[in-house]
C-alpha cells in the first residue's frame, strides 16, 4: 500500500489521474502514486518506495542537474518551477518527462513534491513528424520533377530541380525573385494569367500546359506544367509540377520542320505551301482581300547540271532560296514546287506591287554567282504572276494562270516577269 499523505499534504495537493506524483527528501522516496510507478515500468507505488534513490530513474548525465536544482529549491535560492528531464524506466528505456516541483510539509519536515507528466509520446510524434518532413524534403529535393508553389507568381516554395530548370544554382536564388513572370516567355503571359485565375476561383481542378520559359541566363527551356490549387498557410495558392521537355520539343520541331520544309533549300515543300495557299486563298476571297501568286522557274537549269554537275546545281538552288527570303516580307511565303520550280505567295498585295517584287527578285538573281572550279556560274529565272480576281474561284485557277504566264515569259526570251491575262484563266 502507498504511504498515506498527511493532512497538510491533502490540503495542498490535487492530483489528476494522468499525472504521476512522487514526494522525496534528498531523492529518498516518501510517497508515490501508481501512475508515477507505471511511467517507469513498475507495477505499483510500492516498487518506487523500495528504491534507495530516485536518482536511479534519471539518466546519469542529468543527475547532477537534478541534485543542484533540488538543493537550490530547498534552500530558497531558487523558486520551484517546471523542468524537463530525461528519465529511464526499469528496462533502461529513456523517456522525456516534464516535472512541476513544490516544497511541501511532510510529516513536519520540508520535502519535495514532484508532479510528473510523461512527454515521450509527444516527443515521439514530433520526431516522427520531423522525420516525415525530412523524408518529404529529401524526396522533393531529390525529385527530377520541378516543384513550385506560388501566389500570383510570387514564389513561396520551390525545390532544387525547379530552380535548376530555370538556371539558378539553388532554391534560395529563385525564391529571392519577386515574380516568376520574367521567366515565362512573353507570348505565354496572357495564358498564364488566365490559368492562374481559373485555378484560384475553382473553375479548374488542374491545368496541364506546355510552355516556353526563359532561364536566368536568357536561354530558352520548354516545360511541361501541371498546376493545381492548394492551401498554403490558410491561403489558396497554386502548386506547379514541372518536367523539362526541351529535348522533346526540339525533336518535335525538327520533325515538323522536316515534314514541312525542303531539305535542300530550307524553303516550304510543295505540300506545306499548298496548305498555306489554300487557307490564304479562302480567307482573302471571303474578305475580298488582294492576293498574288508567282510561279518561278530557272532558265536553262539542265545545262548547269550537265556542264558543272548536280552539286553545283544544288548550290544554285540554295543561293536562290537565300536571296529570295531576303527580298520578301514576313507575311509572304515561298516554297519549292518541284525540281527547279518555286511558288511565291504575296498576301495583301496588289498586282502592281507584286510585279515590282517579282522584278526585283529576278534582277537580284541575275547578279548571283556560284563558284565552280576556276569559274563562276551565273543563272536567271522567269516568272509568271497571277492575282485573285472575280473570275478566279479556286487555287487551281490561280496556279494555272500563273503557270501560263510563266510559259509566256519563257517564250518571250526568259529572265523576265509576265502577268497573267484574262484569257489565261481557265473556266470552271
Amino acid at each position: 500500500m502507498p504511504v498515506s499523505p498527511n493532512t497538510a499534504f491533502n490540503e495542498q495537493l490535487f492530483i489528476e489521474s494522468h499525472y504521476g506524483v512522487v514526494i522525496h527528501r534528498d531523492f529518498k522516496p516518501l510517497y508515490a502514486d501508481d501512475t508515477y510507478a507505471r511511467y517507469f515500468g513498475y507495477q505499483s507505488s510500492q516498487d518506487i518506495l523500495a528504491l534507495s534513490s530516485l536518482l536511479e530513474l534519471i539518466v546519469p548525465h542529468e543527475q547532477q542537474n537534478a541534485i543542484l536544482a533540488y538543493e537550490e529549491t530547498m534552500t530558497g535560492k531558487a523558486r520551484p518551477g517546471v523542468r524537463t528531464y530525461k528519465n529511464v524506466d526499469n528496462e533502461g528505456n529513456e523517456l522525456v518527462v516534464l516535472t512541476v516541483d513544490h516544497v511541501i510539509d511532510w510529516q513536519g519536515q520540508a520535502a519535495m513534491q514532484v508532479t510528473l507528466i510523461d512527454l515521450s509520446p509527444q516527443v515521439e510524434i514530433q520526431r516522427q513528424l520531423l522525420a516525415s518532413e525530412e523524408r518529404y524534403r529529401a524526396l522533393v529535393d531529390g525529385s527530377i520533377q520541378g516543384i513550385l508553389v506560388h501566389k500570383n507568381f510570387k514564389p513561396l516554395f520551390c525545390n532544387l530541380a525547379y530552380a535548376q530548370m530555370l538556371g539558378f544554382a539553388d532554391e534560395h536564388a529563385l525564391m529571392a525573385q519577386n515574380s516568376l513572370l520574367p521567366f515565362i516567355a512573353s507570348n505565354h503571359h496572357l495564358q498564364a494569367h488566365k490559368d492562374n485565375h481559373k485555378l484560384l476561383i475553382g473553375e479548374k481542378p488542374s491545368i496541364k500546359r506546355e510552355a516556353q520559359s526563359i532561364r536566368s541566363d536568357g536561354s530558352t527551356v520548354w516545360l511541361s506544367l501541371l498546376s493545381r490549387p492548394i492551401l498554403w498557410d490558410g491561403e489558396q495558392v497554386v502548386q506547379v509540377t514541372a518536367m523539362d521537355i526541351t529535348e522533346q520539343q526540339l525533336l518535335r520541331q525538327r520533325l515538323e520542320h522536316r515534314a514541312n520544309y525542303d531539305g535542300l533549300t530550307n524553303l516550304l515543300n510543295r505540300r506545306a505551301v499548298m496548305e498555306l495557299l489554300e487557307k490564304q486563298f479562302s480567307h482573302d476571297r471571303m474578305y475580298a482581300n488582294s492576293l498574288c501568286c508567282v510561279l518561278i522557274d530557272f532558265d536553262n537549269f539542265k545545262s548547269i547540271n550537265d556542264q558543272y554537275g548536280h552539286h553545283i546545281g544544288d548550290e544554285v538552288l540554295k543561293l536562290f532560296a537565300v536571296s529570295c527570303k531576303k527580298s520578301i516580307r514576313k507575311s509572304d511565303f515561298i516554297g519549292r514546287w518541284g525540281g527547279e520550280e518555286f511558288v511565291l505567295v504575296l498576301p495583301n498585295t496588289e498586282i502592281r506591287q507584286a510585279v515590282i517584287t517579282a522584278e526585283r527578285i529576278c534582277e537580284n538573281v541575275s547578279k548571283l554567282r556560284v563558284k565552280a572550279e576556276n569559274t563562276s556560274v551565273g543563272f536567271s529565272v522567269s516568272m509568271g504572276v497571277s492575282y485573285l480576281s472575280f473570275d478566279i474561284t479556286s487555287v487551281e485557277q490561280l496556279l494555272s494562270a500563273a503557270d501560263k504566264a510563266l510559259y509566256q515569259a519563257k517564250y518571250l526570251g526568259k529572265n523576265r516577269v509576265v502577268v497573267a491575262t484574262e484569257d489565261m484563266i481557265d473556266s470552271e
